[in-house]
């Protein structure tokens, strides 16, 4: 079956309190993701998936670079989306050549922390981050910060023992569409992200692990991650910025209610999903 590109609306109707895109998902989205443990390593399957919908859209789909510098440990394989014969290999280069080998993909692997420099180097449209101390935060901030024009969009996944949230925001200097509200970044909205040190090293044993956070928080972070950016980029916009969760609490997920303000679509024409329901 041929995939052919679909014709794009010359106009779209606005609704208040939406946050519209401001860059093309028709062209090729450049992704950086730091840190593929518990929830980076799912979210860089989601990503997988992501990336089929664009193309199968019409849009040239994700690049994706993955920085993490650790090695896949024995109590990684219980939370992480790793198997037993990973253990000793580093994490982003394992699951990126899995995930290459699965869908064709020629996503890049780096071994090592993210840093200004990885930032300069090349620009992304969406940088998600998936650590887990508030002084990788504070390093990944400062990266950003050195060139903030470079990145439209920080996506912050963070979680503790049984909650979690993911932040979606723009640097101050970020591009922004015409009339957009910056949307405020998981620092803006919580300073406490900037303290903490790094936690003490891996768990030795699985037993540990697991009684450290609760099995399924990881996955419920990264699938709300998935979901956030997924609405971003297939529709073109979004009436939410983020989302918290509490795997304790009867109401499991709370959104974060996205800008107030109204914003003017930018002006390459419609997003993707609305492709879906032209004849």
């Amino acid at each position: 079956m041929t995939r052919t590109r679909a014709r794009r609306p010359k106009s779209r109707q606005t609704d208040p309190g939406v946050h519209h895109i401001t860059f093309d998902p028709f062209k090729r989205v450049l992704v950086t993701l730091v840190g593929v443990g518990g929830t980076g390593s799912l979210v860089l399957t989601h990503l997988v998936r992501l990336n089929q919908a664009l193309l199968q859209l019409g849009s040239e789909g994700l690049h994706v670079r993955a920085f993490d510098p650790d090695a896949v440990s024995v109590s990684n394989v219980a939370r992480q989306n790793y198997a037993p014969t990973d253990v000793g290999r580093n994490k982003a280069v394992t699951l990126v050549e899995r995930c290459n080998l699965y869908a064709g993909t020629g996503w890049t692997a780096y071994p090592s922390v993210f840093t200004a420099q990885d930032h300069r180097l090349q620009a992304s449209h969406v940088v998600i981050t998936c650590v887990d101390s508030g002084s990788s935060r504070r390093d990944v901030h400062a990266a950003l910060t050195t060139s903030p024009s470079q990145v439209h969009y920080w996506l912050d996944c963070g979680n503790d023992a049984r909650t979690g949230q993911v932040i979606l925001g723009q640097l101050p200097g970020s591009p922004t569409a015409d009339n957009t509200v910056r949307l405020p970044h998981i620092l803006d909205r919580d300073p406490t992200g900037m303290t903490g040190d790094d936690q003490s090293g891996p768990s030795c044993s699985a037993l540990e692990a697991l009684s450290r956070q609760h099995l399924f928080v990881n996955p419920h972070v990264a699938l709300a991650a998935a979901q956030l950016l997924g609405e971003l980029l297939l529709h073109g916009q979004t009436a939410t910025a983020g989302t918290f969760l509490n795997l304790t609490d009867p109401v499991r997920a709370v959104a974060l209610r996205g800008p107030t303000e109204p914003a003017r679509p930018p002006t390459y024409g419609a997003p993707l999903g609305v492709l879906l329901a032209q004849p």
